[in-house]
């Protein structure tokens, strides 16, 4: 690199994280935006070691992480089963402007599979080691976080034969914010933690939604979810947003905020996203 590069580059990561959080940034886009372009390595004959690009929904866990749900004779699927490495790139959802005036970023890392206790048989124990094993209500609470974006999630799931897969360990991300606002980002700047203050205001917090507003997170279910329960309790909730659990139907449902919130801002998002359902069914 030329020192005239390195003179530029210094000055573009100068301005990016002068003007902002550049970390704080990107977590916020992967709760603005719901789909990306997912690379993996191909093993592909004749394509061996270049990257392969399609677009993949995905959602965000508690830590801040994304994950994806993938198809078991998807290529992608056969080519994380030999390299790990991966990318995924969002950028701003506007269609209007030029593109290279908005945000987007890459983040590389590596990805690992998820495995339930119900799907753990169709799997070696060697290759058990190398997944991200978790219990079934935990698979089922991604679930109800990625079934909020895509709705179909479920039967993808259960029915046909998909897996989760998360971006387990961030190596960096590329952040370019416009023009002259771009820089890498460390892994350690990564680590999310924006859930640490709700840990003083959870309990109470879900005490009171389930002594005083069960007939709101109905309302919340029925104008944005499309279904409506005979009864439901809030089960949990983060800086990204709700985790509720139905009966009749029985099922966990996420509603996310649509971005990432401090405490003090729960309740006005809560009531927002409960006005905003209730403007859906009227």
């Amino acid at each position: 690199m030329s020192e005239n590069e390195e003179a530029s580059n210094k000055a573009a990561e100068k301005i990016a994280r002068k003007k902002s959080d550049p970390a704080a940034d990107v977590h916020q886009w992967l709760q603005e935006v719901h789909y990306g372009t997912l690379s993996t390595i191909s093993q592909t004959e004749g394509l061996e070691g270049f990257p392969i690009g399609s677009i993949v929904p995905f959602a965000v866990d508690t830590d801040g992480k994304p994950y994806v749900l993938i198809a078991e004779i998807a290529a992608h699927t056969k080519n994380l089963l030999s390299s790990d490495k991966m990318n995924l790139f969002i950028s701003h959802p506007s269609t209007e402007d030029d593109p290279q005036t908005n945000w987007r970023a890459s983040l590389a890392g590596r990805m690992k599979r998820i495995v339930s206790p119900r799907k753990a048989d169709l799997f070696s124990k060697k290759y058990l080691e190398e997944c991200h094993l978790i219990s079934e209500r935990e698979e089922k609470i991604l679930l109800a976080r990625y079934a909020e974006r895509v709705p179909n999630a479920e039967q993808y799931l259960n029915v046909h034969n998909f897996s989760f897969w998360k971006l387990d360990s961030i190596a960096k991300v590329r952040y370019i914010a416009g023009f002259g606002r771009i820089c890498w980002i460390e892994a350690s700047e990564m680590i999310d933690d924006s859930n640490v203050g709700f840990e003083a205001i959870k309990d109470s917090s879900i005490e009171h939604m389930n002594e005083d507003h069960e007939d709101s997170m109905i309302t919340l279910c029925e104008g944005a979810h499309s279904f409506k329960p005979e009864s439901v309790k809030l089960l949990d909730l983060d800086s990204r947003g709700i985790l509720m659990e139905t009966k009749g139907p029985d099922k966990l449902v996420f509603s996310s905020f649509g971005k990432v919130i401090e405490p003090s801002d729960l309740r006005v998002e809560i009531v927002r996203l409960i006005q905003d359902a209730r403007a859906n069914i009227e």
